[in-house]
């Protein structure tokens, strides 16, 4: 989730539920990664949203449809930031019978952190959690959305939309523990983890100084 967001919840990629029986990751031939700049996510914006509704208004998340419909809000914004980063996985490696009809299996989105670091919303409970090094942050991308349809689950995506969204560059992200395998996934990730309380965690793709 992006810290702004009111229900300080990342998207998460839920990779322990299995994945639909009409759709699925060919294993030989996996999705191929785009980057989008803004105007190109822009152009992808229904796309992205359908997507987006199609992980998180199901269990666990069950998300409202104002809820997704502030995600295509939120999405017209970050999209014309000068910091903003979009990952696409398109659907070469999907097979069933709608795997060609332009859905998109998968997507990461960044942005870059402001300075100073801002205190308003889950920022705030960021700050609450990290003290000082919070500052830090600031310049980090920040993952904002990272949403993998269940048919493109248990393949590995999710990690690698994250390493090309990051890009070797340091990064930072918030999740929801209370959601069954939310941080099991960063764990394995090999994300460190900087703190749990006021409903969120704190993740850095590398330990954050001293």
């Amino acid at each position: 989730m992006h810290a702004s967001d009111r229900d300080h919840r990342h998207a998460a990629t839920d990779p322990l539920r299995s994945a639909e029986p009409d759709r699925f990751v060919h294993p030989d031939l996996p999705p191929v990664l785009r980057r989008l700049t803004g105007p190109e996510a822009l152009a992808l914006h229904d796309r992205l949203v359908e997507t987006y509704a199609a992980v998180f208004c199901a269990p666990p998340w069950n998300d409202s449809p104002e809820r997704v419909a502030r995600f295509g809000e939120l999405l017209a914004d970050w999209a014309g930031q000068p910091g903003f980063v979009a990952v696409l996985a398109e659907g070469a490696g999907l097979a069933g019978p709608d795997a060609e009809d332009g859905t998109v299996p998968a997507f990461a989105l960044g942005l870059t952190t402001p300075t100073p670091f801002p205190a308003d919303r889950a920022y705030g409970l960021v700050r609450r959690l990290l003290g000082p090094a919070t500052e830090t942050l600031s310049g980090w991308l920040e993952v904002a959305e990272l949403a993998v349809r269940p048919a493109a689950r248990r393949a590995g995506l999710g990690r690698r939309l994250l390493a090309a969204l990051t890009d070797d560059r340091p990064a930072w992200l918030l999740t929801v523990p209370q959601v069954a395998g939310t941080t099991a996934f960063y764990d394995a990730a090999g994300w460190v983890r900087h703190g749990t309380g006021y409903g969120i965690t704190v993740y850095t793709n590398r330990p954050l100084p001293h």
